[in-house]
């Protein structure tokens, strides 16, 4: 799909798991021609979640979506050329890490393609296992020569005690296992905002389809916010449309409902 500098009558933002997505992290046939029906019909489709782009190409392929915020907004890229990128600093990441040790949890470091953890644990399998990603490797300093937009937390627990002890980040509770954590001006609604400013489409309708915690800012902020029965309450108090759940066909409906495809 060729998106820059394009005339679109609005934009449609996805989120992955859970959302377009299907129960084994696929994209159903399904999903894939209702997206290509989308931009055929003037509309551009984004990918807007908290993985990272080497996390997509199972995606990329099926949809034929090339602008995407990954990252939870951290790294933002269209076409090939990146729109914005984040970076934690090596003093927040050591702090974070002492606090993940104190806790007995551990934590994943992003790039914006490579993932790496820092230390190995039973709950890291599971948690992989979980989002059908195959495990990273260990690098517990791999943070001192990378650039980092965004750690994962691998917990159990809810994001609130991390959330307390550091307020200038955002901690998002995306799955059983992980606690997305960003700059506190990193979100995906930030992410959209940094997105429609760099294609110029910041006066067209934005569309939002999500289920987590970290989809709140993105469905509060679209002009029209979608949320899957299977995503939490809050998302369905936000959203101005429940959709059906994602296994069931819920994208397909959801565009029909808006009348995009």
């Amino acid at each position: 799909m060729n998106t820059l500098h394009k005339n679109y009558k609005g934009t449609v933002f996805f989120d992955l798991d859970g959302t377009l997505m299907n129960a084994q992290s696929q994209i159903d046939d399904s999903v894939a021609t209702a997206v290509h029906e989308l931009h055929d019909n003037g509309y551009l489709p984004v990918i807007s979640t908290g993985r990272s782009t080497n996390e997509l190409q199972h995606v990329l392929g099926p949809t034929g979506i090339d602008t995407y915020i990954t990252l939870n907004g951290a790294y933002i890229e269209s076409e090939g050329t990146v729109v914005y990128e984040s970076s934690l600093d090596d003093q927040t990441i050591e702090s974070v890490l002492e606090t993940v040790d104190k806790f007995g949890d551990t934590l994943a470091m992003h790039t914006k393609d490579t993932t790496k953890v820092y230390s190995d644990k039973p709950i890291v399998t599971e948690f992989y296992n979980s989002v059908h990603i195959e495990r990273p490797e260990i690098d517990p300093n791999f943070y001192k020569h990378n650039i980092i937009p965004m750690i994962i937390v691998i917990s159990n627990e809810g994001p609130e005690r991390y959330q307390k002890l550091f307020p200038g980040l955002n901690f998002f509770k995306t799955g059983k296992y992980s606690i997305d954590t960003v700059k506190k001006d990193v979100s995906k609604m930030h992410g959209i905002k940094h997105l429609l400013n760099g294609l110029d489409l910041e006066n067209k309708p934005v569309y939002a389809f999500g289920d987590g915690a970290n989809d709140v800012p993105m469905i509060e902020f679209a002009d029209h916010g979608v949320a899957m029965a299977n995503g939490i309450d809050e998302v369905k108090e936000l959203a101005e449309f429940i959709t059906t759940a994602n296994t069931d066909n819920g994208i397909v409906n959801g565009l029909k409902h808006f009348e995009l495809i």
